[in-house]
This record gives C-alpha cells, structure tokens and sequence, in this order.
C-alpha cells in the first residue's frame, strides 16, 4: 500500500483541519472504510498487493483503474481492465468525479465525497454515537421520574389506608386487620402495574433502538430510503422520540436530492436523444418510489412523481417510436439510491 491515500475506519476524519477528498467503500469485506486521496497523488485501485486502494473482487483486474488530480478536478480512468468500471449507471473510460458518484467495480462500490474538516469539529460517527446515546439517557430519566410518580402514589396509600387518629375518629371503631388487607391490595395493584409498565417500555425502547440503529446504519452509508423505512419503524414504537423524527425529516430530503438528480439526468439523456440513459434515469426513479409508496383506494400510487416518471417513458416510446407501454421498469427489490 503507498502513500497516495490514508485510510480511516467507517466515518473517522483527519485530525487536520482542510478540504479533503475520499473514496468510501459501501460493500464487500472492506465495507466502512474510507480511503482519503493525497493531493496531487497518483492512486491505483485494483486487485494487486501493490494497489493505492485494494478492490477484493473477484471482477477486479490487478491495476483496474486509477484517480488522478487534475487542476481541482479529479479524473477517474479505466486502465484497460477485462470487466470496466461504472459510474452512477453508466460504463465509463474516464469520468471527472463528482460529489457523490457511486464508482462500481464488479460487486464493489465505492463513493467519492467531499469533506471539509474544521478545527472544531467532531468526526460524523462521533456525533452520532453521541445521539445513540441520548436515546438511553432520556430512558433512564423516564424511568427515574416514573419511579418518583410510583413512590408518591405509594406515599398517598399508606397515608390514605394506614393512618388513623383515635382522638378524632372516635366514632369509627378501627380494624387493624382489614386496614392491612387493604394495604396490602392497594400495594400488590401498584407493583403489578409497574412491572406490567416496565416490562412494555422495555420491550418498546428494545425494539425502538433496534430500528434505530438499523437506520442509523443504513444513513451512514448513504441507503436512505432503507434508512427511511427503518426511522418509521421505530416511530411507530415512540411516535414522540425527538431523534427518530429528527433523521425522518432527514431522510426524506435526502431522498428528495436523489429523485430530483435522476429527473434532471433523464431530461439531460433526453436532449441529448441518449434515450437508452433516460429510461435508466426514469425506472430507477419508479423502482425507489414505488418500494415506499403507499397506494390509494383506487390503488394507485400517492406520490406523483411516479406518475411523471411514467409519463416522461411513455413520452420516450413516442420519440423512439415503439409501441406504448412497451417499456416496463422490472421492479428491483434491492434497487437503492
């Protein structure tokens, strides 16, 4: 390995404060790491022991491709490889990187991104771990005032049902033994309230931190619709938990971004009758919509840019001049941004 990048595990930062530029592996058994490029540095990715970056893909050829700066740009390039490499979704020679790309190698994928490090800024995986744990502590701060409500119900029990003044309440001649029955009821009745209470908010926040974390995962890598369905899972479980709304509302702009840049894609692919690209553009944006997308009564989908998208292909058939409805867009249950 040389020196032409820096490798940091899952969303680590240099200490140093400047813009930085980084390749992230999403899949594959180096999925996490991130491979930071050095300036005006020459890296090599592929399968050999001597590559800047090592794809361990069986796809991968030994100097499969390579990145090289070029002004402020960085310049991807096919280095004669058996199986070539794809950018987004289209098969490139070279391509000029931007934020974003999604850079496949077989079953390998990378991301290229840019980051600006400040001097006081904490690493993403930080402030996120630092949210996990918020979760717990606001946890055990409901447990703790339910604990004090419980004590002052007991208080007021023992007050109600165990003290009597035999100077004032004369009048009533006291039972000892039906006195401590009912103490003893009204007790019993608080504790199996209790534990019924803490066994259900166990097992809610349990299965809450489960999804939770199962979206904080898929959001790190970038899968945010996946992220999305998760963060609703565990709403579902605590439909007032600030950090579950929180990366809902995050989520959803992010996926907003997503579609909005495959629209503007197959607008471009279409002035540039680069058709075969446009109906890519437009089926990924049917495939992301429909996987999480209610229907209505008539059992048709909720959300309208479906149906622009569907409109924009049936536009596509016209100019191509193939027959309507000739193109399907197969559902993918793997297809992610």
């Amino acid at each position: 390995m040389g020196s032409a990048v820096k490798i940091y595990k899952h969303f680590q930062t240099p200490k140093t404060s400047g813009v930085y530029h980084r390749l992230i592996c999403l899949t594959g058994d180096k999925k996490g790491m991130a491979y930071f490029i050095m300036e005006k540095e020459r890296v090599v990715l592929g399968r050999s022991e001597t590559a800047d970056i090592r794809v361990l893909d069986l796809k991968s050829s030994r100097e499969h491709a390579e990145i090289m700066q070029v002004g402020a740009d960085f310049v991807l390039t096919d280095l004669g490889s058996q199986n070539g490499i794809i950018v987004n979704d289209l098969k490139v020679k070279q391509h000029v990187l931007s934020d974003g790309d999604k850079i496949i190698i077989g079953k390998t994928v990378y991301k290229f991104s840019k980051i600006e490090v400040k001097e006081d800024s904490k690493n993403e995986k930080d402030s996120l771990d630092e949210e996990e744990e918020s979760i717990d502590i606001e946890d055990e701060q409901r447990d703790k005032k339910l604990a004090k409500v419980l004590m002052v119900i007991l208080f007021l029990g023992f007050i109600i049902f165990g003290i009597s003044d035999p100077e004032v309440d004369t009048a009533t001649p006291q039972n000892p033994t039906s006195n401590k029955v009912a103490i003893k009821e009204f007790d019993d009745s608080i504790l199996n309230e209790v534990r019924g209470n803490n066994s259900k908010n166990k097992e809610n926040k349990e299965k809450l931190a489960r999804y939770f974390h199962r979206g904080l995962r898929e959001y790190r890598e970038g899968n945010y619709f996946r992220a999305f369905a998760e963060f609703q899972n565990a709403k579902l479980w605590d439909s007032k938990d600030p950090t579950a709304n929180f990366y809902l509302r995050k989520t959803a702009e992010k996926q907003n971004e997503i579609i909005s840049t495959y629209f503007s894609k197959g607008s471009r692919d279409v002035d540039a009758l680069n058709y075969k690209a446009a109906v890519t553009a437009y089926c990924t944006i049917v495939r992301l919509l429909v996987h999480h997308t209610p229907k209505d009564k008539d059992g048709n989908y909720t959300d309208p840019r479906i149906k622009q998208a569907e409109e924009n292909l049936r536009m596509i058939e016209k100019k191509t001049g193939v027959d309507e409805n000739s193109i399907v867009c197969t559902r993918k249950d793997n297809a992610e941004e």
